[in-house]
């Protein structure tokens, strides 16, 4: 259910791109003002996110989640019921308010559901699912919108994230949202590692907007038809779940090898790009490339994030929840400026140096893990007691 919560809202999220040039009438707009559907969702994401993760810890987990859902439930709605388009700005406001809390508390929720051993493949799941939204929602969305009416999309999220929320309220324990006391949100970020792992995973996401943005008309420069262009999300999207999968394999060996390995693909597929590699063919092999190690990277930082902060994992996922929003705004500013300047076969070196860059901010975190799994050990084995018991 949290799996399906974090694909409802990611492909909600995307959905507008792909149905501006329907909705921006019936909401007496033109396509540009009606763009900022999509602007104001991420803005709510990063603005709401962690003062409403700070209100969600008075609650259970349960309910925290269960009354996220309903608000997300409502805002399609009122998008949906929408007639012109400052109503529906102010849903998708709200709507990417609920999604950054989801965000925030589903990954800490889906860990403390399992065994110590079984977190990687459960925060495989839940973040999986996001990769899922990028390659399935998004066209997914704008098929049902285009066929049977853009209030349709937002009526069938809105109906299926309500039968999430009674779903998880009927099978999600009552635990409290934290273990111990509350940790203050600057204190959480001054634990140790916390900044620089979200900072990485921020950079990541800059470089991320920064190409996907302009994949489009990266793609027609090279020649490539239409259908071609129009697939790229999905091949990016369907190669992430290879990365989620591969990850979480080599992080059950070695944290700090996924943390260099899955950068080290996005750097070396978007050099690639950046060649201006004129086979169509290889350019999608390196799309997708990039997508395994994207997708790889947002996994495992999470996962060590998770790890490091384990003292305030929802404060501590509020945090690089922001950080990945701010990421995206300054990425999607940075790519239009490298369009301008250089081109946008020159794209990619934003990513990739992105990628390198989030590389060798992690230099040495080895120690804060190693740290981190000392005082977790404790835990760990009166849990695997409580469990024999």
């Amino acid at each position: 259910m949290l799996a399906s919560a974090g694909f409802l809202a990611l492909a909600v999220e995307l959905s507008p791109a792909g149905l501006l040039t329907r909705m921006a009438p019936d909401l007496d707009a033109s396509v540009a003002s009606a763009g900022s559907l999509m602007a104001l969702y991420a803005l709510g994401n990063a603005v709401l996110v962690l003062p409403l993760t700070t209100w969600a810890l008075r609650f259970t987990r349960r309910t925290a989640l269960t009354a996220t859902l309903l608000v997300f439930v409502a805002a399609n709605v009122l998008v949906a019921l929408s007639t012109d388009l400052a109503p529906a700005l102010l849903a998708r406001f709200v709507a990417g308010g609920a999604h950054g809390l989801l965000m925030a508390l589903s990954p800490a929720v889906a860990v403390r559901l399992v065994r110590p051993d079984q977190r990687g493949r459960a925060l495989a799941v839940v973040v999986g699912a996001n990769t899922v939204g990028i390659a399935v929602g998004a066209p997914l969305t704008s098929l049902v919108g285009t066929t049977l009416g853009w209030q349709a999309t937002f009526y069938a999220a809105a109906a299926m994230a309500l039968l999430c929320a009674v779903l998880l309220w009927a099978t999600l324990p009552p635990m409290r949202s934290q273990d111990g006391p509350r940790v203050p949100v600057l204190r959480a970020l001054r634990l140790p590692g916390v900044a620089r792992i979200g900072g990485a995973w921020a950079l990541v996401m800059l470089g991320y907007l920064g190409v996907i943005t302009y994949i489009d008309p990266y793609l027609l420069a090279l020649g490539a038809p239409p259908l071609v262009v129009s697939g790229a999300l999905f091949v990016f999207g369907t190669a992430g779940l290879l990365g989620v999968w591969l990850t979480t394999r080599i992080a059950a060996r070695s944290r700090i090898a996924a943390l260099v390995a899955m950068p080290l693909v996005m750097a070396a597929a978007l050099v690639a790009m950046a060649f201006g590699i004129g086979n169509l063919v290889v350019v999608l092999v390196l799309l997708a490339c990039w997508g395994v190690g994207f997708s790889g990277a947002v996994l495992i930082y999470q996962q060590v994030l998770l790890h490091v902060g384990h003292r305030a994992p929802e404060t501590v996922m509020g945090i690089g929840v922001v950080l990945c929003q701010a990421g995206m705004a300054v990425g999607a500013a940075l790519g239009g400026v490298v369009v301008d300047s250089a081109g946008v076969g020159a794209v990619p070196v934003l990513g990739a140096a992105s990628a390198v860059a989030a590389l060798l901010l992690l230099a040495g975190v080895g120690g804060v893990l190693r740290r981190a799994t000392r005082e977790q050990q404790p835990a760990a084995q009166e849990g695997r007691q409580t469990t024999r018991a």
